[in-house]
């Protein structure tokens, strides 16, 4: 019961948000037609999700389970991420892509193994978020004229300089070969607000301390991988009329607009990543931001949608058992 009520709470906290974004004509889902104007960039975009996104996410994931020993054969790898993907697309409140992915890889491992294969689930998620912010920093460092001449970005440009601080202290603090049950950061984590979640990223980052090649190639994957997506967003603005935006400003205000799309209220983001990018794209000084968004992720959940015809090749040996579900969901 309590379950659902917090499903139905998210549908209408996002459907609230759809709504006013509608009503105050902020979004329109006419825009959507833009496509039949410029069906080369709707192929360009499908093309690249399938043949780059899809198994550049599967590689970065499949570097994390060889790392520590699990062999996962690359195709496997980018089945199960697919079938992810398409269950991150169903309604909230649905099986994740992750206890999808993670369920097959652990059912076949002993139990330090099953542990071992979850964490790597863990960092694939915060790698990626990771990425963002360091693509968003770089962008700033070399573009500074040209984002700082914007006086509206400079608080932005302020987060996005602390979020990157506080990624390179992680990575050095998780890198750093503490010995064992002398980690002053264990202790620390006890006292921060989300304790447990805090812990278990941590934990999960702190057993590849000695794969420190794999944490920055998956980092440098993800930045690659973001990118890609930048460009999508920056060819979709042009459709959209907003040809003045540099492609240095849309690197930078990407990122972040994804980063609250890892909010896990609705299907890609839904509603949430709409109202981020009309309030980033109204800091730079344009509109139609969530807009843009919307034609970005109409097309990415149709993509990841394909997940399903594996699943649904496959339905028996990809059903995850009830209670198995169950406790996944609660680890």
């Amino acid at each position: 019961m309590k379950k659902i009520l917090i499903i139905l709470l998210k549908m209408l906290f996002v459907g609230s948000i759809l709504v006013y974004l509608i009503q105050s004509d902020r979004l329109n889902f006419e825009k959507l037609m833009l496509f039949r104007d410029a069906p080369e960039i709707l192929a360009g975009m499908i093309t690249v999700f399938v043949l780059m996104v899809v198994p550049m996410a599967t590689i970065r994931w499949w570097f994390l389970l060889r790392a520590i020993g699990l062999h996962v054969e690359l195709k496997q790898a980018f089945i199960l991420t697919w079938i992810g993907n398409f269950f991150n697309t169903s309604l909230p409140g649905a099986v994740t892509g992750d206890v999808v992915k993670g369920y097959y890889v652990i059912k076949a491992q002993q139990e330090e193994g099953r542990t071992r294969a979850f964490m790597t689930l863990i960092i694939d998620r915060f790698v990626g978020v990771f990425g963002l912010i360091v693509m968003a920093f770089l962008s700033l460092v070399l573009n500074h004229e040209l984002i700082l001449s914007q006086e509206r970005l400079h608080s932005l440009a302020w987060m996005i300089t602390a979020l990157f601080g506080c990624t390179v202290l992680f990575y050095m603090i998780v890198m750093y070969p503490f010995k064992d049950g002398h980690d002053p950061f264990i202790k620390l984590f006890h006292f921060l607000p989300g304790k447990k979640l805090s812990l278990k990223v941590y934990s999960s980052f702190k057993s590849f301390q000695h794969q420190q090649t794999t944490l920055l190639l998956t980092l440098v994957l993800s930045i690659v991988l973001h990118t890609l997506i930048a460009l999508i967003f920056f060819y979709l603005a042009h459709l959209m009329g907003i040809k003045e935006m540099e492609l240095a400003t849309q690197f930078f205000l990407m990122p972040v607009g994804l980063i609250t799309v890892a909010i896990p209220l609705a299907p890609g983001g839904i509603g949430i990543g709409h109202a981020a990018f009309e309030s980033l794209y109204q800091l730079a000084g344009f509109s139609g931001g969530a807009d843009i968004f919307n034609l970005f992720i109409i097309v990415q959940l149709g993509v990841f949608l394909l997940g399903g015809i594996p699943y649904f090749l496959y339905s028996s040996k990809y059903k995850i058992p009830l209670e198995q579900q169950n406790i996944m969901e609660k680890n």
